[in-house]
């Protein structure tokens, strides 16, 4: 007899395993490949399956596993037991557990010496390629925004009046960067000085100017003609230019990654000529000192004699703003796509930072991105990091990560994202939220045919409206909007001015708004103008 909920049943021998779950819809984009027929399959020739309905598990939904045995079994999720607490009925042992897969793809349960591997979709669209478009969007924003940073403060560009792109941004840097840095280079290659070193090694008697007696004593006893002696010898491969050697191997492997991420869209002409030119540079000074394999990452010298070069110093200081962000390895942030949420708010922010930037025509002056080194970024919370814009007026834009708000009259509040103008008591907060409303009576009081943000989060937005207030009475409020940003697939985004949540941002100053990398823009850009134009 099927119980209610029951997705799926396999039976090995006399043990029987139920998972019971929720009935999750799949709405649009993240609904399984319809070609895709068998999710599910047995384990062993002893296991039976049975599916019930149509047998799909999500990530991120808690289900139900019920074991009934005639004695108590080990059930593993991949190679992991799980915990049960088994009751004795009659003559069977019974077990019940929660599970949440918090991974995608396929797993194994196994009971016994049988089991099921079962497919577990993903619930936020196509997962892997969401990850991997934010990984290199949020990457190439990084790129961008560290360029344009560098550009206007740390190393001021000759650029043109006209708007320049993150990527035009980045390229004209990286370009400029490496006109001086091969320039420095070549100079420092040539100038700098082999190294005289000693070394103990066995000659012939006969390259000896001079011998000392125990050597001849040797030669007349045993007839050895070859001894021990200190040879001083010149050597022109340096640690110095080795380092050299080594920063072009590293600027050619971080232009590869990112050729990497243009496939499909073609590879820029300039970047490929300044590869190109890496490549020819790197062989002909190595050809130079026979080197035919440049391994290791370029650690910066610090002897004296490279610290009292003055071409070595100018070299070291465009190596230090290479690393300063504008060659970051997206892929070493996070640990896989089962941190897509985090990855999501990043990127959501660095967005809001771009958009900023752009429709106030503002000058980045501090960049949003407070720690890096050629494999990681990180992103700090709180007011001492935040991104700033200086507008053409004069005033400052802050766009905040994860800002608490303490000394409320009630408890401390913790958006993901603040946009706020300094001095202003007048704030756009944002949470990104990488998840979908999954309940069926939500979804039909509030879904419109379209997939919406899960209605807890449009909650915390009211509560961030109402909660953030100025800490001295009277405690007037001080966000104008508290807006849910979210994975909205492109194919709704049209309709979504019509969604009760879009029309509640006019009326009420809370509501979502859909964000996603590679899809449209416009309603978020739309958000971040009106804020500018009110400060205007």
């Amino acid at each position: 007899m099927r119980r209610s909920g029951e997705l799926v049943r396999v039976r090995v021998f006399d043990t029987v395993m139920v998972i019971l779950g929720p009935a999750v819809s799949t709405i649009g984009a993240f609904a399984p490949d319809p070609q895709e027929t068998t999710l599910a399959y047995p384990l062993g020739p002893d296991s039976q399956l049975d599916i019930a309905g149509n047998g799909f598990l999500f990530d991120a939904v808690t289900y139900t596993i019920q074991i009934s045995a005639p004695q108590s079994v080990e059930v593993m999720l991949g190679h992991r037991p799980l915990d049960l607490s088994w009751v004795r009925h009659d003559t069977q042992y019974i077990a019940t557990t929660t599970l949440s897969f918090r991974q995608v793809g396929w797993v194994e349960i196994r009971v016994g010496e049988g089991g099921l591997r079962i497919k577990i979709i993903s619930r936020k669209m196509d997962y892997e390629t969401d990850y991997q478009m934010m990984v290199q969007d949020l990457e190439n924003q990084v790129r961008g925004l560290t360029a344009k940073l560098i550009s206007s403060v740390l190393n001021p560009m000759k650029v043109t009046s006209e708007p320049f792109d993150l990527w035009s941004y980045w390229l004209a840097l990286v370009q400029q960067l490496w006109d001086d840095l091969s320039h420095d280079i070549a100079v420092a290659w040539r100038t700098l000085a082999p190294h005289l070193s000693d070394e103990t090694m066995m000659v012939f008697m006969d390259r000896q100017r001079k011998l000392e007696s125990y050597d001849l004593k040797r030669f007349t006893q045993r007839g050895h003609t070859r001894i021990m002696s200190r040879v001083r010898r010149w050597d022109v491969l340096t640690p110095e230019r080795v380092y050299l050697l080594q920063l072009l191997q590293y600027l050619h492997r971080r232009l590869q990654r990112v050729f990497s991420h243009m496939e499909g869209v073609g590879q820029d002409r300039r970047l490929t000529a300044i590869d190109h030119q890496v490549t020819r540079l790197l062989r002909k000074l190595a050809v130079e000192v026979g080197m035919e394999r440049i391994t290791g990452e370029p650690q910066i010298p610090t002897s004296p004699r490279a610290e009292s070069h003055p071409a070595l110093r100018r070299v070291v200081h465009w190596h230090r703003l290479l690393r300063m962000g504008l060659f970051p390895d997206g892929d070493s942030y996070l640990v896989g796509p089962k941190d897509i949420s985090l990855l999501y708010e990043y990127w959501c922010y660095l967005t809001i930072v771009r958009m900023v930037v752009e429709e106030s025509q503002g000058e980045l002056k501090v960049s949003p991105v407070v720690s890096v080194n050629p494999v990681d970024i990180l992103l700090s919370s709180g007011r001492d990091h935040a991104a700033e814009i200086r507008l053409p007026t004069g005033q400052t834009i802050q766009v905040l990560y994860q800002r608490q708000f303490q000394g409320l009259p009630t408890v401390t509040q913790q958006p993901d994202h603040v946009v706020q103008l300094q001095g202003r008591d007048s704030l756009v907060v944002f949470d990104a939220k990488y998840r979908f409303e999954l309940d069926d009576r939500v979804l039909e009081n509030y879904g419109r045919g379209s997939p919406i943000p899960p209605v807890d989060t449009i909650n915390r937005m009211h509560q961030y409206h109402d909660a953030i207030v100025m800490r001295a009475a009277p405690h007037h409020r001080l966000v104008d909007r508290a807006i849910v940003l979210f994975p909205l697939p492109n194919q709704y985004v049209s309709m979504w001015k019509q969604h009760r949540f879009y029309k509640s941002i006019d009326s009420v100053g809370v509501g979502a708004l859909p964000l996603l990398p590679g899809g449209e823009d416009v309603l978020l850009r739309h958000e971040i103008r009106r804020y500018v134009a009110e400060i205007e």
